[in-house]
């Protein structure tokens, strides 16, 4: 399958990561005259004001771009409302965000002598909170945040922004014996902030999957239990694929799945579930896959196993099915024992009896 859309998806993410990081080193120059002595102000705002549209403009691409990708099959609803992605989740809900709160500052522009000087600089305030939502966007969805010019990409404009809010605070106070101490006191924090960026977000110990859509992160020291060919990985993508046989009549659904998966965790999955069909309030039938105590399942069986060995990796249940759409959770096993993982993919079904489509994961060690 080719990733054209994700590379481009990938590159305009970046390009409009420094544009907005250009245009907020600016806006702060602004506000503590450090350029004053080689532009003029209102060059450097136009520049400003520029580079914030054209990372808006990259933005978009960034995101819409994915529509084209065959690998994930995102909808417009999918990419443009928080939480309604089956990819990184929460992580991908920050970025959409982010570029509300872009589109907002943008229009700031357009409004300021209608809203007033002093309105437009509160709404003005809100490209911290977009710097830092694009920030930990790109940190915790991206899928080049394993690369070394990735984390020296973060970790370079992070530290330069918090030095300039630093900065612009002092710039702030007049000069004394307490902002001297300050000035000691702020670049302490700055490099506090630097070493929490390093080691709060895992950002230097993120292991490198192979493949434009694949990542595995392993942001902690494997347990003894998960070394060599067990790697445990706090998040992983992967192509899965295989064949699958499904039978429903007036009662029950009848659905076997047996595929593979080529990246991050590379292995057999399992699936069986055959389940009595749950009457909603509105006469609908539906696979009900909760615990509310009405599910009538005889069979609800998802496991992961080595391909190798077909020793059981993971023994769990389907936790969703909705259309495409599945998830399913499990407990470790063997080298795994002692891992919860979670696994959600959308597959494409063909009428032969063959599926394809992505499946993110994740592995939580119990405590």
């Amino acid at each position: 399958m080719n990733h054209e859309f994700w590379y481009l998806s990938r590159a305009a993410g970046f390009t409009a990561y420094l544009l907005l990081f250009v245009s907020v080193a600016l806006g702060m120059a602004l506000g503590t005259r450090l350029t004053d002595r080689l532009f003029r102000r209102n060059a450097i705002f136009d520049l400003h004001r520029f580079t914030t549209i054209l990372a808006l403009l990259f933005t978009l691409f960034h995101v819409y771009v994915l529509l084209g990708d065959g690998f994930f099959n995102f909808n417009v609803w999918q990419l443009s409302v928080p939480f309604w992605t089956p990819y990184r989740t929460w992580q991908t809900a920050i970025g959409i965000v982010s570029l509300y709160l872009m589109l907002l500052v943008v229009a700031s522009f357009y409004v300021r002598q209608f809203i007033g000087y002093r309105a437009w600089r509160v709404l003005h305030f809100l490209t911290f909170a977009l710097y830092a939502g694009a920030t930990l966007h790109g940190i915790t969805a991206g899928t080049d945040t394993s690369q070394r010019w990735a984390q020296l990409l973060y970790l370079s404009t992070g530290t330069a922004v918090v030095a300039l809010i630093m900065y612009r605070i002092q710039y702030r106070i007049p000069d004394s014996e307490t902002v001297r101490t300050l000035r000691l006191v702020a670049g302490g924090a700055t490099i506090v902030t630097a070493v929490v960026l390093v080691f709060g977000t895992g950002l230097l110990s993120r292991s490198t999957a192979s493949g434009a859509a694949a990542q595995a992160v392993a942001a902690s020291p494997p347990a003894p239990q998960a070394q060599g060919r067990y790697p445990f990985l706090n998040t992983f993508d992967a192509n899965f694929s295989g064949t699958y046989t499904q039978s429903n009549d007036n009662a029950s659904v009848h659905l076997t799945m047996d595929g593979t998966t080529d990246r991050g965790l590379q292995a057999n999955v399992h699936i069986e579930l055959v389940q009595v069909l749950d009457t909603d309030h509105d006469g609908d039938t539906r696979v009900d896959t909760d615990n509310d105590g009405d599910s009538r399942v005889s069979v609800n069986l998802a496991q992961v196993i080595d391909s190798s060995t077909n020793a059981e990796l993971c023994n769990g249940q389907l936790t969703a099915l909705e259309g495409n759409y599945l998830a399913f959770r499990c407990a470790g096993a063997g080298p795994y024992s002692g891992v919860r993982m979670t696994f959600t993919t959308n597959v494409n079904a063909s009428n032969d009896g063959s599926f394809s489509g992505p499946l993110s994961g994740n592995m939580v060690r119990r405590g």
